[in-house]
């Protein structure tokens, strides 16, 4: 009887062993339970449990998502070593959860850098990414908790979720996006489909129900102080250049006059596909070589667009792009045109040189000198912009740049705007990004056409597309990465840098915003940015979308503050934070004015948080018995912003959001359709009143030296305030 006992003990232990690691709520792996999972898991062959954890070597474990994961509540718990070099190239996994094409929650390294990726579809990428991972020392332990829920409050759809990522106990990031549909039966762990396996050691993986919640923010305070003594350069127009992608456009009736309205800021053309190989049937000046080896080239029509730019206004800057198509046997017809390199780059240099000595006879060295050249547009985007390897580039580049130099020595010339550095665009396959290269190619490369050391290289630049959630520090990031591989070489450590493409790209939810955002969420987003283009020296900031049918957005209303402020002194200011509020001030000195341009930022858009503000300006000239007059002016979520109304207006109307809509969408057609368009024009006079950016004037009360004020900065906020003597 005792020996029966036992066995039936025995087999009741055999039964509850695989229950051992599962709770209600929670699922746990390890070494002592990696032969215990449940149903349905799939332990790789070459998966090892050490004494130390988990080593993987190709394959991973495949475990299954219910009922400790869904679509709408789950977390990924993991804690492990780094190995013994880091960090690796390529990319190391720890969960992937995919029910189809562009449907995975992912949680991986790629080249050392943490990211956390939620994905409910093509057009619905959600990410946090960590990229202090970067530095950490080999062989250290860290953990990791990836977390997705439905979000609190009112959602913006019914199918939307909050992700969120923590590092060794501190909250990285949160970032909104679209459920998975269908959500997986199964994940994997440890590696993806035998590919990208973790290379140190997994020590426990928790899968649970439970949550993370984000942290209570409070209102900070700071103090603000102006040195009217100390200048820090000068306050200049960055915003001025707009991307044309037609620019034959031009000869349309009343173009330029249309385009004054919607981008009333800019002032340079930056012309892109003026050589062709955008449009079979737009700029095709090239016709051939004839049998004696002349090219076939007619730049009349080019010429005509230029001089309609010029007639509008503006000055072109021009983009030497596409290759065009009958410079290809087999043209690569990609998104953008024909993104294969020449098939002779001996033609196509002729070919530049024939097209700028057009320009200089037209128009005069003099004037087409001062025209800024670059060479293609993001060319480490393949195929969208360059379907040749880095190597064929980087001999176009020289090519290129030897044309020019033949012609017009004078004119500024780069290469074209590689994809952001940091990380490409949201949604990029960014493996192979290869377009800091170009620089240590200019640098100490072999040269294709003359046989030396290096390529002449004026300036440099990158795209760098915004995302509404993301930090600002994402943009310091990516300067300190240009400006770093540019240091390697004495010749380029003061190479002017520009943004060649720049935006609101993406909303809360990780939806293309086509026509930027219209919240002042982009407003304190960009005096932030600002701000740091000063502190970096960045000299053009390339313009995308500025107004809906006229009516400027709270961005662009910053800009028109900056624009006062431009021809001043930037002075410097100083900052005193008992917050992580992104606050701070960009002054100067304009005559005998002062101006002061105010923000408070959060990454987070739905979390509006108030930041008070002491605000100290220093001029000797504030002394007691002087007047001064202070003229104010704002941007926050009631002043200047008429997407809110627009919004309720169109709720009213029983108009819906498109299902495709990036939040606060500019495009008004893109983001209701046309019910929507309806809406705002029947409404379009109490949005343009909406938008208007009003000014109080007052006299200000100044002594010994100073003016002192305080005042409470709303969340997402800009203000400016211009202080002037009264002559007696």
């Amino acid at each position: 009887m005792k020996k029966n006992k036992n066995i039936w003990f025995g087999s009741f232990l055999a039964l509850l062993l695989p229950l051992l690691s599962v709770t209600a709520g929670e699922l746990r792996l390890d070494t002592k339970t990696l032969a215990n999972l449940p149903a349905g898991s799939k332990v790789g062959a070459d998966v090892k449990a050490t004494q130390e954890g988990l080593v993987f070597t190709q394959a991973g474990i495949t475990m299954p998502t219910g009922p400790w994961l869904s679509a709408t509540q789950g977390q990924v718990d993991f804690t492990f070593r780094l190995p013994a070099e880091w960090p690796p190239a390529g990319d190391q996994l720890l969960f992937h959860a995919q029910s189809k094409s562009h449907v995975h929650a992912t949680l991986f390294f790629r080249e050392g850098k943490l990211r956390a990726v939620y994905k409910g579809g093509k057009a619905h990428f959600s990410e946090v990414s960590c990229a202090e991972s970067l530095s950490w020392p080999a062989g250290t332990e860290h953990r990791v908790q990836f977390s997705w829920r439905k979000p609190e409050g009112v959602p913006v759809s019914p199918d939307e979720i909050q992700a969120m990522l923590r590092v060794d106990g501190r909250l990285i990031g949160t970032v909104y996006g679209r459920q998975m549909n269908p959500w997986p039966a199964t994940c994997e762990v440890g590696a993806r489909n035998r590919k990208s396996p973790w290379p140190g050691v997994l020590q426990t993986v928790v899968f649970t129900t439970e949550t993370l919640s984000l942290p209570v923010l409070t209102p900070g305070e700071r103090t603000v102080t102006v040195q009217a003594d100390q200048t820090a350069g000068e306050c200049y127009r960055f915003w001025t250049v707009a991307n044309c992608n037609g620019p034959h456009r031009f000869l349309q009736p009343g173009y330029a006059s249309r385009l004054a309205k919607s981008q009333p800021f800019i002032r340079q053309i930056n012309a892109v596909y003026l050589l062709g190989g955008r449009y079979r049937d737009q700029n095709v000046w090239f016709k051939g070589v004839s049998p004696d080896g002349e090219l076939q080239v007619d730049f009349s029509g080019m010429i005509a667009q230029l001089q309609a730019m010029l007639d509008g206004g503006y000055t072109p800057w021009i983009d030497l792009d596409n290759t065009p198509f009958a410079m290809n046997k087999e043209p690569q017809e990609n998104t953008y045109g024909n993104t294969a390199p020449p098939d002779d780059e001996k033609v196509w240099a002729r070919y530049v040189s024939s097209a700028i000595q057009a320009m200089i006879d037209a128009f005069g060295k003099e004037k087409v000198s001062q025209w800024w050249f670059r060479v293609g547009c993001e060319p480490d985007l393949n195929p969208g912009h360059w379907t040749g390897t880095k190597e064929q580039y980087f001999a176009h580049y020289d090519h290129t740049v030897a044309a020019l130099s033949r012609v017009l020595p004078e004119a500024m010339i780069g290469p074209g705007n590689i994809l952001n550095p940091i990380d490409g665009q949201f949604g990029t396959k960014t493996r192979g990004m290869w377009g800091l290269d170009i620089i240590d190619h200019a640098g100490c490369g072999t040269n294709a056409v003359t046989g030396g050391v290096g390529t002449r290289m004026d300036w440099f630049s990158c795209s760098w597309y915004a995302r509404v959630g993301r930090p600002l520090s994402d943009f310091d990031d990516a300067v300190n990465l240009m400006r770093t591989r540019l240091a390697r070489y004495p010749q380029f450590r003061e190479t002017q840098l520009a943004i060649g493409e720049f935006t609101v790209l993406h909303d809360d939810c990780g939806q293309r915003l086509w026509g930027g955002d219209t919240t002042e969420w982009a407003a304190s987003f960009y005096a932030g940015m600002a701000d740091r283009v000063y502190k970096y020296g960045i000299r053009q900031v390339y313009e995308w979308s500025q107004t809906t049918s006229g009516l400027l957005h709270p961005r662009t209303q910053v800009i028109a503050m900056l624009d006062r402020m431009s021809g001043g002194q930037r002075l410097t200011v100083d900052v005193d934070a008992s917050s992580a509020a992104d606050c701070g001030a960009i002054a100067c000195r304009k005559g005998e004015d002062l101006f002061v341009l105010v923000y408070n930022h959060r990454a987070e858009r739905r979390r509006k948080v108030p930041e008070k503000v002491h605000l100290v300006i220093r001029d000797l000239r504030m002394q007691s018995g002087t007047e001064w007059v202070c003229v104010k002016s704002r941007i926050d979520a009631k002043h200047t912003t008429w997407a809110y109304a627009f919004d309720a207006d169109c709720r009213a109307a029983g108009v819906e959001l498109l299902p495709s809509a990036g939040r606060y969408e500019g495009n008004t057609r893109l983001l209701y359709g046309e019910p929507g368009v309806k809406v705002f024009f029947k409404n379009r006079e109490k949005y343009r009143k909406l938008s208007v950016l009003t000014e109080l004037k007052e006299r200000v009360s100044v002594g010994a030296g100073s003016y002192k004020t305080d005042f409470d900065m709303e969340g997402h906020s800009v203000r400016l305030l211009r202080l002037t003597p009264v002559q007696k």
